[in-house]
């Protein structure tokens, strides 16, 4: 056999055995169902191990041990319950950026719920023009593509939403405490974990397609981060104080985001704020909030229906919608 005829007999190796109660099967049961001879399971059992799957053989009888950790599609998808969000999924080892893949996707024609998912991006980015460190097999890259049929003034408040299905699903994964810092970013022990980027293209009625980029700390230690970093950035990781499964993770986040996103299209926001408001880290802090040229300082007080935040200053309130906002400390 050539390499791809052993990486197929692999792939159907894999699904087999996994459908088996215990992930267990007899060695003649496989060369049975799978029509190949002893010689060629035994070149894909072995190209399953490179790929970080283990077995043990006993009695005649081959048992899948355990699998890797790894942001592949077939990883992803086994056992993946969601309607729509990541059944179109396409994994990669090294990319310049998910949310370029999956922009070139949307305007293809490509499918809702399309995801693109990286192990390591050279060209990772963040809001107003900032990188996104992205270490091989560390972090959790990945971009989703969206098309909501609702008016493109709706739109900003995915960030949010994503936020919040984020924020959720690391809670109740990890069992520890998630906040969120107005518009995009998750805070962990006062240090960032997570980010959310959203682009959007649209005409002046209709959305044409959503992208909501979202790039997570998982296992990254202290070291894994640039020295300019490692004051402001977390990774789960170093708050559990163990590896944790990106697999997992990602599949729990597809089926919050899912409920999530399903929600935003009946109510938008409204029904998340209470939610979103517990989560904040910002209201009740005096903030400084920069948007282009102009700064605005007051007290966050608020976020509203449409997502943006609401700042108090001088008995006036003002919702703004973008911007960098930081704490100002007294």
């Amino acid at each position: 056999m050539n390499r791809r005829e052993v990486e197929r007999l692999a792939d159907r190796l894999l699904l087999l055995i996994r459908r088996r109660p215990g992930g267990t099967v007899g060695m003649a049961q496989l060369t049975e169902e799978l029509g190949a001879p002893r010689t060629e399971l035994e070149a894909a059992i072995a190209q399953l191990e490179t790929w970080g799957y283990t077995f043990k053989t006993a009695r005649n009888r081959l048992h899948l041990t355990a699998t890797p950790d790894s942001l592949t599609a077939t990883e992803l998808k086994w056992g993946l319950n969601t309607g729509f969000i990541g059944q179109r999924l396409l994994a990669y080892n090294k990319v310049k950026s998910t949310n370029d893949i999956v922009s070139r996707e949307g305007a293809a024609g490509g499918v809702e719920g399309t995801v693109a998912v990286a192990e390591q991006q050279t060209g990772g980015r963040g809001r107003l023009g900032r990188g996104w460190h992205s270490p091989k097999r560390k972090g959790i890259y990945l971009s989703i593509l969206l098309r909501p049929e609702f008016l493109p003034e709706h739109a900003p408040g995915l960030s949010l939403m994503t936020a919040l299905a984020l924020a959720k699903t690391i809670e109740a994964t990890e069992k520890i405490r998630i906040k969120i810092k107005w518009p995009n970013d998750l805070i962990l022990n006062d240090r960032k974990v997570a980010g959310i980027l959203t682009e959007l293209a649209a005409e002046r009625r209709r959305i044409n397609y959503v992208v909501i980029g979202v790039g997570i700390n998982a296992n990254q230690d202290e070291q894994d981060f640039p020295e300019e970093l490692r004051q402001s950035a977390t990774s789960i990781r170093m708050a559990v104080g163990h590896e944790i499964s990106r697999v997992r993770l990602v599949q729990n986040f597809f089926r919050e985001f899912e409920r999530e996103y399903q929600l935003y299209c009946r109510e938008f926001l409204a029904p998340s704020l209470p939610r979103l408001r517990r989560y904040s880290t910002l209201l009740g802090e005096k903030v400084r909030l920069a948007s282009g040229l102009q700064i605005l300082e007051g007290v966050a007080v608020d976020i509203e229906p449409g997502g943006g935040l609401v700042i108090e200053r001088g008995g006036k309130r003002h919702v703004v919608t973008a911007g960098d906002v930081t704490v100002v400390k007294e």
